[in-house]
């Protein structure tokens, strides 16, 4: 950890130092690095200077020197390996020539290629394209997509808009992932097949029709019932369910999908009778089947206890020091302490929430208990602090009798560790949260929790 700690402040210091450096110093180090024929590490020297002050001379002659140096090497490779037969290597080593040619333009710079480096890089590039586009048609046909893919990158690379390399581009990146699609379709994968479709272009073949039909198949439509409430609490269960809702609305899953309440308040009533036994059987099903819903979630608040003891205070006598200007019989001046009494005040206060609340989640076609859980959430929250209308910094713990004259059982502690320990609570926090505070707190943490388990219930494929 140090170790990484000290490479990490390294780094920043290199950085500083570097951005402090100005265009002249960045084209010394250039020079030098040219001196060395380290052309190309002095190209992004003098690149630096450059980006600072864009007309510093010296830097643009260093560029100009630098730069044919470094292109001249590419050139001279770049012959080398065409004479042998080496058209790929022979390429990129030209169109690195001609990209620091470009970037060193941009800097106002002008460096020339010969024309017969361009009409041998055509001619060799024609060629090159030529024979990868057959090798990568042949691999498509033997369905190697995988290496057909790189070719056929490589060409849109080298040749945008050659041939139909677009199209075969296409045919080689996603045919796989079109097949995959439909074999998660036959085995009734259908959230697997929604996400592999989606992968593809929507214009590819019948790519979003597929997508479509997986979605709505994979659909798990979820009416939210009216939450129970076995408390004396008010409004809690009311409160716990609008989270919910919220949460699952955020989730942004494209398989669940939340039914009306304000249309299946009726049905799903029928509905959770039929699970606990108390109508007829068959009529969850029915109920199910007409409100459209594959699951239900229904929810009781078991226990709630909010306590708020509001901040009170606590008044304190003490002493507060003070510092006077005084002189002594030989004129000179001095400063003495002096002791006020004064009062301070001692507050404190807290409050707490304890919520048990249980959820479940269920089928309305087989009736059968998906999930269920029982979460229980605690909050707490105190404040103990001092506070006075006098400079905290000068108080001193103590007691006395009268305010306005001295008694024999006044006195001052002049412990240290007392001293600290007083003036410590001056700084404490002075805000406590409510109980119903800690309540919005907990509802929101449930919420999150019973969205979380259904979410994932949702996207899981059977």
């Amino acid at each position: 950890m140090k170790k990484s700690v000290s490479i990490f402040y390294l780094i920043c210091f290199i950085l500083i130092i570097t951005s402090c450096e100005s265009p002249r110093k960045l084209t010394k180090k250039g020079n030098k690095y040219s001196d060395k024929q380290m052309y190309s590490d002095a190209c992004q020297l003098y690149f630096k200077a450059l980006n600072k002050k864009r007309d510093y001379l010296p830097a643009k002659e260093g560029l100009k020197f630098a730069g044919e140096k470094q292109i001249n090497s590419y050139l001279d490779d770049f012959f080398k390996t065409k004479n042998f037969g080496e058209q790929r290597k022979a390429i990129y080593l030209y169109r690195d020539a001609f990209q620091l040619q470009s970037k060193i333009k941009r800097y106002y710079v002008n460096i020339d290629i010969p024309q017969h480096y361009v009409s041998d890089y055509n001619q060799i590039l024609d060629e090159y394209v030529e024979k990868t586009y057959n090798e990568a048609i042949s691999l498509l046909d033997k369905e190697n997509f995988s290496q057909a893919e790189k070719l056929f990158k490589e060409i849109n690379l080298l040749k945008p808009n050659y041939k139909d390399v677009d199209e075969m581009k296409d045919i080689a990146t996603y045919e796989p992932i079109y097949r995959q699609g439909n074999n998660l379709l036959e085995m009734q994968k259908f959230r697997s097949a929604y996400y592999a479709f989606n992968r593809i272009p929507s214009n590819y073949k019948d790519a979003n029709e597929l997508k479509l039909m997986a979605q709505k198949a994979g659909m798990f439509t979820l009416a939210i019932l009216k939450f129970e409430n076995y408390t004396s609490s008010i409004g809690v269960e009311s409160a716990i369910s609008a989270n919910v809702t919220e949460e699952l609305m955020k989730l942004n899953n494209p398989f669940l999908k939340l039914v009306n309440r304000d249309l299946t308040n009726t049905f799903i009533n029928e509905q959770v009778l039929g699970m606990s036994g108390q109508v007829e059987e068959g009529t969850s099903a029915k109920a199910g089947e007409l409100i459209g819903a594959k699951a239900v979630l229904t929810g009781k608040l078991v226990t709630c206890n909010k306590v708020n003891n509001p901040i009170s205070k606590v008044s304190k006598k003490g002493w507060s020091l003070r510092r006077i200007k005084k002189t002594d019989a030989d004129g000179k001046k001095y400063y003495d302490t002096v002791y006020d009494k004064i009062r301070y005040s001692i507050c404190s206060g807290n409050s707490k929430v304890d919520i048990g609340f249980q959820f479940q989640l269920s089928s309305t076609e087989s009736s059968e208990i998906l999930y269920t859980q029982l979460i229980n959430k605690s909050k707490r929250d105190n404040v103990n602090y001092a506070e006075s209308s006098t400079n905290y910094r000068n108080i001193i713990p103590g007691n006395w009798t009268w305010q306005n004259k001295n008694s024999n059982s006044d006195y001052r502690n002049d412990s240290k560790s007392d001293i600290r320990k007083l003036r410590a609570l001056f700084k404490n926090k002075k805000t406590l949260l409510s109980a119903e505070q800690l309540s919005q707190t907990i509802y929101k943490e449930i919420a999150k929790e019973i969205s979380t388990k259904v979410n994932n219930y949702s996207t899981k494929d059977e």
